[in-house]
């Protein structure tokens, strides 16, 4: 009976190690959070509505788009991106609704195919959303930060922490060391290829911070695709929502 109380006791302990948060990470996210407005108007982010404009590069192609975002965290997100490629109209549409997603790209009035991994990076993209909102992440039951090494992000000098758990891929967030604000994020994701999606390591790079409702957030956004640029967009408009409307987020046609 003592053995299986101690296996019990045990096993109990692993459970809550496997959730327990790095104090320095702590110190660091709680920093930014101040840095970015406070958890207040943080909060009020994680249901909004955002458009923007930019460009991209895709199969070694330049395209401009236009693009408009709705989300509610932690489970809504829907992305909708207008595009023209070698005088072809592209439209793309991701929604994320739980667990549920759907993908619909079509290419000149023919629809794209699409994959589990394309899928996959749906999922991501909401999971994302919310570790980039900040306040979770202090959540120890859903998310597990650490410090790493600081780091050079195009000549700043940046604290590192990297964020576990909840599903995500893991991802590391890259903080101003001395503003404290979120300057870069890296990740493993996605990319078009030649011949379908592709994988690749994920930088992006964010500045240019305006504040909307009291919440200070990057208005210009660079991503990297294995050191190369793959697209810059800047955010037109930011408006947080007291609700979303489901219509927004049906997965089925």
């Amino acid at each position: 009976m003592r053995t299986m109380w101690l296996a019990l006791f045990a096993l109990m302990l692993s459970q809550g190690l496997a959730f327990a948060q790095d104090d320095g990470a702590i110190a660091i996210v709680k920093k930014a959070i101040e840095a970015h407005g406070g958890a207040e108007a943080l909060n009020k982010t994680k249901t909004a509505r955002s458009t923007a404009k930019g460009n991209m590069t895709v199969s070694g192609q330049e395209l401009t788009f236009s693009a408009v975002a709705v989300y509610s965290v932690p489970d809504k997100y829907k992305l909708e991106i207008q595009a023209e490629i070698s005088g072809l109209k592209l439209t793309t549409l991701q929604i994320l609704n739980g667990k549920k997603t759907k993908i619909k790209t079509m290419l000149a009035g023919t629809e794209q195919p699409s994959s589990d991994k394309m899928k996959e990076e749906t999922i991501q993209a909401g999971l994302l959303q919310e570790v980039t909102t900040l306040t979770p992440l202090l959540e120890a039951k859903k998310y597990t930060i650490k410090m790493e090494k600081d780091a050079d992000v195009k000549g700043t000098s940046a604290n590192v922490v990297l964020v576990t758990g909840n599903g995500v891929v893991d991802v590391r967030l890259f903080f101003d060391a001395k503003v404290g604000n979120l300057i870069k994020t890296q990740r493993k994701g996605i990319a078009p290829g030649p011949s379908g999606v592709v994988d690749v390591v994920e930088e992006t790079f964010l500045s240019e911070f305006k504040k909307t409702d009291g919440a200070l957030l990057p208005t210009k956004v660079v991503v990297e695709h294995d050191k190369k640029k793959f697209m810059t967009m800047t955010v037109t408009e930011m408006k947080f929502l007291d609700k979303v409307e489901a219509n927004d987020f049906k997965t089925d046609d």
